[in-house]
Formats: structure tokens, sequence, C-alpha cells
């Protein structure tokens, strides 16, 4: 064998380890696209949250009531079909309660404006109505199981 052949032997095999690179560089950037394209935010779901519905948050502070004290108004909000969150916040009153108390009265403002709009401008005082004869109800049989469990 010459040295030209020796020559063109070992440029044939550079070039061959060239396309052998490449290859390996063009399957190692086809496999990591899926990779981030799988890890780019999904636009589809912020776009479910800005057009979700409002909901009536019922901000809760204090000692939990007995059980059964909610019966009134969770049956009413079932019945009206209201989006309803209830949210209890124990005893202490502390900055990021006051801030959640802002917002949720804000949020709340613009969900009643709408229930205005589909179920009229007195819905309220019919529901507070309701609320008032089912919560004397409920009542009734709290302070009767209250006194059978003090007996």
């Amino acid at each position: 064998m010459g040295t030209s052949t020796i020559s063109t032997r070992i440029s044939d095999i550079k070039r061959l380890n060239n396309k052998i690179s490449f290859l390996k560089t063009i399957s190692v950037v086809l496999l990591t696209i899926p990779i981030i394209i799988s890890c780019t935010p999904d636009v589809t779901k912020k776009t479910e949250q800005k057009t979700e519905p409002l909901c009536w948050k019922d901000i809760r502070i204090g000692e939990l009531p007995p059980q059964g004290a909610y019966d009134g108004i969770d049956s009413l909000v079932k019945k009206w079909n209201l989006c309803y969150e209830r949210i209890e916040t124990g005893c202490e009153v502390n900055d990021s309660i006051t801030r959640l108390q802002r917002q949720s009265d804000r949020s709340n403002r613009m969900y009643f404006k709408s229930l205005e709009k589909k179920l009229g401008k007195n819905w309220k005082q019919q529901f507070d109505k309701e609320l008032q004869i089912a919560d004397s109800i409920n009542w009734i049989k709290i302070n009767r199981e209250i006194d059978l469990l003090n007996r």
C-alpha cells in the first residue's frame, strides 16, 4: 500500500466519522424535540382558567360550628345551582386572611352581579329568606342533639 492509499483511507475514515457524528447530533436533536415540546406551558390550561366562572367565596372566621350547622346553606346552594366555596380560616385574623377577605369580597360582588342578570334583581333577598327558614329548622335539630348529649 502506498502513502496515497493510506491518506485516502484516512480521509474516508474521517468523512465516515463526520457523518456518524452528524447523524448522532441529528438523532439527539430529534429525540429532545418531544421533551422540549412537552415541557412548554399548556396555553389551553391558561385559557380555561381565565374563562372559569366566578364563585361565591364564603369566608368563615372563628370557631367551627356544630356538625350540621351548614346544612341549610349547602342544600340551598345545590337547589339554586350556585357555585359556592366555604373557606374556614380559624380564629386568628392575620394579614393574609384580611387580604383573602378583600379578594373574595371583590370576586363575590362580580359573581352576585352576574347572578342578578341570571336570577333577577332580588335573588339574594329570596335566597336569604329561604336560608333563614332552613337554618332555623337545622338549628332546632342541632339544639335537640346538643340537649340529648348534655343529659
